[in-house]
């Protein structure tokens, strides 16, 4: 409940005060992030077409010798609006989820009494892993963040443990959206380990209970493991293993019990990448693994056609390759091929290829280019061509 985020958050702080009673002589510092993006979705049927900006503008304060304060708005704005954005209901136009808002993003205490020991009280951005189960959704104008407290510990150099508790989730439809922030109580545990020459192995749980989407509500266990291997100066072999289990938890009125499996083997050189990769989320054809806290974007393809898993289940064959061109001004060229089919009866839903191209222009500016197209002829899911040209800077 967020009486206990409120209460951790005093407690926090007077805990860091009285580590020095003296407030920090450091200065401040300016964060600022600013995107313009053109993007078109043109799906069988309506498109949409939209050129948004965000900025976020903040700042982060030491106030005593461990404690450090953080405060952040977020503002999203449309330039070219022929979108229906999720909230808002466009007769004629396909949904581009990011509606205009203006925010605060984030607002926390962050407390460092050790290098081996942090805490966060407050509103803020928490991404475990690959981002596949909790993320900020990085991609969408309007980040997802969290009002939790997150503790991080390392009990040995190799050991980092995760445990965050939040009372509200911050979507990135926005508080205008019935769906935009989801209240509940939302466990995350993570710990992640390197275990030498097989790799790093994580171990994770997240289980969620979630007062207005209760279909949402779920209980995760998973493990997984990544590594590489030199095979020859300057080519390693790379591998990711990963299985998770899912269940029904407390408010949700489904009963299911569901399998997640992700593999990939690939080879690497310090400019190149390419992998072959196996992503499964087991359907039943009722119920399906969810990963409704994750970034899903960059997940089953760019096109972000397939979203929320269907209720027979997702199976991934992907091939995925990377290079960097250039020093002085490096061309990174991405690359991705898809095949989808159910896990329940092995029907094909679709098939995408991927291409996106970023550069860096000066300090703190990139440009990326992208396109995506998904073709089906399953009923499911449209075809559909997804591409945008997005400016970033960071400062």
């Amino acid at each position: 409940m967020r009486q206990h985020v409120l209460l951790a958050l005093a407690g926090v702080s007077a805990l860091a005060f009285a580590t020095s009673a003296r407030a920090a002589e450091a200065p401040g510092q300016l964060l600022l992030e600013a995107r313009t993006r053109y993007e078109l979705y043109d799906p069988d049927g309506p498109d949409a077409e939209a050129v948004t900006t965000r900025l976020r503008l903040g700042w982060r304060q030491p106030l005593a010798k461990s404690l450090t304060a953080l405060i952040e708005m977020e503002a999203v704005g449309a330039l070219v609006d022929d979108y229906a954005d999720g909230v808002h209901a466009k007769p004629g136009r396909a949904t581009i989820t990011d509606p205009e808002t203006v925010e605060l993003n984030r607002a926390a205490l962050e407390w460092r009494p050790t290098a081996a020991l942090g805490v966060d009280v407050g509103r803020q951005r928490i991404i475990l892993g690959n981002a596949r189960f909790v993320g900020n959704s990085g991609w969408r104008q309007n980040e997802q963040t969290f009002d939790a407290v997150k503790l991080t510990a390392k009990p040995a150099k190799t050991v980092t443990l995760t445990y965050a508790y939040a009372d509200r989730v911050r979507r990135p439809l926005g508080r205008k959206s019935s769906q935009g922030v989801w209240r509940g109580d939302v466990h995350m545990l993570q710990a992640e380990a390197d275990l030498g020459a097989i790799g790093k192995g994580t171990a994770y749980a997240l289980l969620l209970d979630l007062d207005n989407a209760p279909t949402q509500s779920s209980k995760t266990f998973g493990a997984r493991l990544a590594g590489a291997h030199v095979l020859r100066p300057g080519l390693s072999g790379t591998w990711e293993l990963e299985h998770a289990h899912q269940v029904d938890w407390k408010s949700n009125p489904r009963n299911f019990s569901l399998d997640y499996d992700a593999a990939s083997l690939g080879l690497k050189t310090a400019r190149s990448a390419i992998s072959a990769n196996l992503e499964r989320l087991q359907g039943d054809g009722v119920n399906a693994f969810q990963t409704p806290l994750a970034s899903l974007h960059g997940f089953q393809g760019l096109s972000d056609v397939i979203g929320a898993t269907p209720a027979k289940g997702v199976r991934d064959v992907f091939l995925r390759g990377t290079t960097t061109i250039g020093v002085k001004q490096p061309l990174k060229l991405t690359g991705e091929a898809h095949d989808f089919d159910t896990t329940v009866g092995s029907q094909n839903l679709g098939r995408e290829v991927d291409a996106v191209v970023s550069t860096p222009l000066a300090k703190g500016w990139t440009f990326e280019l992208g396109v995506a197209r998904f073709e089906t002829q399953s009923p499911t899911y449209p075809d559909a061509t997804r591409a945008w040209a997005s400016l970033d800077f960071k400062l």
